[in-house]
């Protein structure tokens, strides 16, 4: 067994290129992100595990007809809520499952549960103070069970926060969430990626947040990016698996793309706004890579742009 390592705040902060607050430098300490390297044996043995899952034909395929598998998934944390359990606690049911996870263009073994919930609750949390802290509303794409735009509140007190999702689980979560007095300021609407409502309108300095959501529509992303060069949002924030971020000569980073493609996740969408760049319709803040994710991807990259 190798020596255990742990990832610090200021392994994040270089990672980043950015300082972490007082607050977010507690949660990387709190957080206690513990992981061992693996042997070459371990690695080839993952290595070989993926491809073989790459070979199968038993992965499901993202799209229209996952609805009912999110709807239940999201139906579980609404009878949580209905028990009584914290929505402000809420750690959906992807996180924890692996036992290896991506890590600096590596695999590693945490040490720790919920390993890959912790460090990625640190790096959503980083975006939201970062670029949605002053924001009037924020709405979050793809909110499920809206447990990111619970945190938001503590980096933006004031601002009106509207959790969107395809499934009905996600909007009765929220309407129990009020109904608690967890959170009032706050309100749920269904929103559906491949046929977006142009009826609703965004209020005035608002801002728009998706973690792992774009990821389920692979290439047809057109219609929800329309939407919003029309509605003209302050700003856009994404944390999505993005292809074009990734090296295609490092073999971890090429596997990682090839299981997202085999998934038919999120395809082109960086390309698309580099080239809405060049016409001069948008602007590009920030695209980087987080360098983490889960046993078969790296699904954190960061992308920020702004209409014009």
């Amino acid at each position: 067994m190798t020596q255990p390592l742990v990832i610090s705040a200021g392994e994040i902060e270089e990672l980043l290129g950015a300082p972490l607050s007082l607050a977010l430098r507690a949660d990387c300490i709190h957080a206690d992100l513990r992981y061992e390297e693996l042997t070459q044996q371990e690695r080839d043995a993952y290595i070989l595990e993926v491809v073989e899952m790459l070979a199968s034909n038993d992965l499901p395929v993202a799209g229209e007809h996952r609805l009912p598998d999110w709807e239940n998934g999201w139906n579980q944390e609404l009878a949580a809520l209905q028990r009584g359990e914290d929505p402000k606690h809420f750690i959906p049911g992807y996180y924890g499952k692996h036992r290896l996870l991506h890590w600096k263009q590596r695999i590693i073994r945490p040490l720790i549960p919920y390993f890959d919930y912790r460090i990625h609750r640190i790096l959503v949390d980083w975006l939201v103070e970062t670029y949605l802290g002053s924001v009037d509303a924020l709405y979050e794409f793809g909110c499920g069970p809206a447990y990111h735009l619970m945190r938001a509140r503590h980096y933006n007190p004031g601002a009106r926060l509207v959790g969107l999702d395809w499934t009905e689980a996600s909007q009765r979560i929220i309407s129990g969430v009020v109904a608690s007095g967890v959170e009032t300021n706050i309100e749920g609407r269904n929103f559906n990626f491949y046929e977006p409502d142009f009826s609703l309108d965004l209020r005035n300095n608002s801002g728009i947040l998706t973690v792992a959501a774009l990821e389920q529509v692979g290439d047809r992303f057109e219609p929800f990016l329309q939407f919003l060069m029309e509605k003209k949002p302050r700003i856009c924030v994404h944390m999505e698996p993005i292809d074009e971020l990734m090296d295609p000569n490092c073999l971890i980073d090429r596997l990682s793309v090839l299981y997202c493609n085999k998934r038919n996740y999120l395809k082109g969408f960086l390309t698309r706004l580099r080239e809405l760049q060049r016409e001069n319709k948008i602007k590009i803040l920030r695209e980087q890579r987080t360098y983490t994710g889960s046993f078969f991807i790296e699904g954190h990259s960061v992308v920020v742009w702004s209409p014009l």
